[in-house]
């Protein structure tokens, strides 16, 4: 039975187990709403599942919780950052931002963020630039050659997961946005599945030996995730490998100071910088009106939209709660106890 607990009281907890590791707190605030919010919209592969992975970075060194990102080079419309191995999301918040204003101002922009831990939920970065009126685009990476996932016909790990995401600026400051791995199944998932003691859908993951399997627990013994959308999903994953990895700056498994990340790259467009006499927010709202409109297939109710699953997760849990496995809310209260933190009502 999973426990459930509100939004406010289970960001707080983990700003404060975050903020007791020796995070600053608004460092701390910043991490632990990103990945709240992000179980708010559905994806608990992405959420608070992964307090305990940063504290284990922090304690290994894999993280400085205290570096902010800076800027270290710019060139026009364009721009790369340093996270310094600071908190991913700080990073790609401040990219973000970046790539927001240089986009406004110059109708177009791409900003690159390295030595980076872990993002959390690309789309958050695109929503964000989305939310200006720009359109945002985002592409990131594993750490080239050390990732999950096979290439088609292949049984030997090379890519990460390797997430795209697209937002456009709709109507009524909506957003219409899509966020999906290149691999068939994201990394997250398969920690969430193994969480919830749940299999992983058919299709999706190959044992060690190559074989088809479902079981999460085999990727801690060799198992490897397959690319979406057979030959093309794995050309994705390769071009995701490379754009925004060797873009924020790659550096070799050799070098003195790699560490696991998420190199990460955002472009923002403005709209009128191409077309200043077409409405694109109306054009994107008639799209989506056309697309709801469309009958649904035998075996389906109704046809979604991009985002709108999380949409209405987000509508829902922000009322009852988010529920989190066992396994996750027992880590939560470990890491709790061991930093001397109290845990507040769940309401």
């Amino acid at each position: 039975m999973p426990h459930t607990i509100h939004a406010e009281p289970l960001t707080n907890l983990c700003r404060d187990i975050f903020a007791a590791a020796g995070t600053p707190t608004d460092i701390a605030a910043i991490v632990a709403e990103s990945l709240v919010t992000t179980n708010l919209f559905g994806h608990d592969s992405h959420g608070v599942l992964r307090v305990k992975q940063y504290i284990t970075m922090i304690r290994a060194g894999m993280t400085q919780p205290g570096q902010r990102p800076r800027v270290i080079k710019r060139f026009g419309a364009t721009a790369m950052v340093d996270g310094g191995y600071g908190f991913g999301q700080v990073g790609a918040r401040f990219a973000a931002e970046l790539a927001r204003q240089l986009g406004a101002e110059y109708g177009i922009a791409a900003v690159s963020l390295g030595q980076t831990t872990h993002i959390g939920r690309l789309g958050e970065y695109t929503a964000h630039i989305a939310a200006a009126g720009l359109i945002g685009i985002g592409f990131t990476s594993g750490t080239m050659y050390s990732g999950w996932v096979a290439p088609y016909g292949g049984r030997e790990r090379v890519f990460g997961t390797n997430p795209m995401s697209f937002a456009a600026p709709g109507s009524g400051g909506e957003t219409l946005l899509l966020d999906f791995a290149t691999a068939g199944v994201a990394h997250g998932k398969i920690v969430l599945a193994h969480a919830k003691a749940e299999p992983v859908p058919s299709g999706m993951m190959l044992d060690r030996h190559g074989n088809p399997s479902t079981d999460a627990q085999l990727l801690d013994e060799g198992a490897v995730l397959l690319p979406m959308g057979l030959h093309k999903g794995s050309g994705l994953a390769m071009m995701m490998e490379l754009i925004p990895t060797l873009l924020a700056g790659h550096r070799p498994i050799s070098a003195p100071d790699f560490s696991f990340g998420n190199p990460t790259l955002l472009l923002a467009l403005s709209p009128e910088a191409f077309d200043d006499h077409t409405d694109f927010a109306a054009q994107v709202a008639a799209l989506q009106a056309r697309v709801k409109a469309v009958q649904p297939a035998a075996g389906f109710d109704e046809v979604l939209l991009p985002g709108e699953p999380e949409a209405r997760a987000y509508a829902r849990r922000i009322k009852t709660g988010i529920p989190l496995p066992d396994a996750v809310w027992a880590d939560l209260r470990e890491l709790a106890d061991e930093l001397g933190v109290a845990i507040q009502s769940r309401q």
